[in-house]
């Protein structure tokens, strides 16, 4: 007994044709001929016999025409719809977003496109917006934070020695204000990034020489402070001295110099027509403006201000 498989039309007809070939008077073929068509062409004894079965009953009926076509289930029909390659390029991509808008436009039904698809005929993908690259919005923000906590949890091997801390005085710690800078990051169409939104962060400090000798310094050396008031000299000394320098430091060459600088509504703002602001913003090409935030627009409040 041969193995069992798949059939195809152009074997059907030749075991039809050796069948009726090998027919005696009784019209039956001759004795041993399934078995020796079953062994040519690997077959199994059972299928042939069902091949014979099925050009008997077409005799019967008179049919001069035989008819033995594949009737496996789930074989893919003669006249299926085939794919239009060239239509399918013509059609603008903003009309094929959707199945149903593909199959609109291609005239067909929505299952056949989905089987499009799963045979990956067509493929679906997803377009994320990128921002422009003509103008770019950097937003600046002022945050508080304390040099030090009263109480700081550590977690030490056994035996190590406790890290010391000390202040003076422990109830009023100071605290530093900081100006940040950021921005939304640039990808390239790899993936790779070409700017990242850090531009920079500064804090409000100041030197000044220690009035008396101490453990720690001796008269007259410079020591570091917070600026504990700050005011529209300090803020436009942030934005010449830190902000606008690092911004041309760091600015892709082949992005647009055109700049915006968003800040809020705080009272220490300077404002955007600022003499000093606008002469250093303008150099070395760069067109650097100053706009101030939408008051009481939580919708358009790009700072964390909410």
């Amino acid at each position: 007994m041969g193995k069992t498989k798949d059939v195809t039309p152009h074997q059907k007809n030749q075991i039809m044709q050796k069948l009726l070939s090998s027919m005696n008077k009784k019209e039956r073929p001759e004795l041993g001929t399934i078995n020796k068509l079953a062994n040519e062409f690997q077959l199994c004894r059972k299928t042939i016999t069902r091949l014979w079965k099925e050009v008997q009953n077409q005799i019967n009926n008179n049919q001069t025409i035989f008819n033995l076509g594949s009737k496996r289930i789930g074989r893919e029909p003669s006249n299926k719809i085939q794919f239009d390659d060239d239509k399918f390029k013509a059609i603008k991509c903003e009309l094929k977003t959707t199945q149903h808008s593909v199959a609109k436009q291609m005239g067909v039904s929505q299952s056949t496109v989905f089987r499009w698809k799963k045979k990956k005929i067509i493929r679906k993908d997803t377009n994320p917006l990128k921002p422009a690259l003509t103008e770019k919005i950097i937003c600046t923000d002022e945050k508080h934070f304390y040099l030090t906590r009263e109480t700081q949890t550590y977690y030490l091997a056994p035996g190590a020695v406790e890290p010391h801390r000390e202040i003076q005085p422990k109830r009023f710690i100071p605290k530093i204000m900081f100006m940040c800078a950021v921005a939304k990051p640039i990808y390239s169409s790899n993936g790779d990034v070409i700017f990242d939104e850090k531009i920079g962060m500064w804090p409000f400090i100041r030197q000044e020489p220690a009035k008396r000798s101490s453990k720690n310094r001796r008269r007259g050396e410079l020591e570091t402070k917070p600026i504990q008031s700050i005011t529209k000299d300090h803020m436009r000394a942030m934005l010449i001295t830190n902000v606008i320098p690092t911004i041309r430091a760091k600015w892709p060459s082949m992005l647009s110099k055109d700049i915006i600088i968003q800040q809020d509504n705080a009272k220490p703002h300077i404002a955007p027509n600022d003499k000093d602001f606008v002469d250093e913003a303008t150099k070395d090409g760069f067109n650097i403006q100053l706009v101030q935030q939408p008051p009481n627009s939580p919708d358009m409040n790009v700072l964390d201000l909410v």
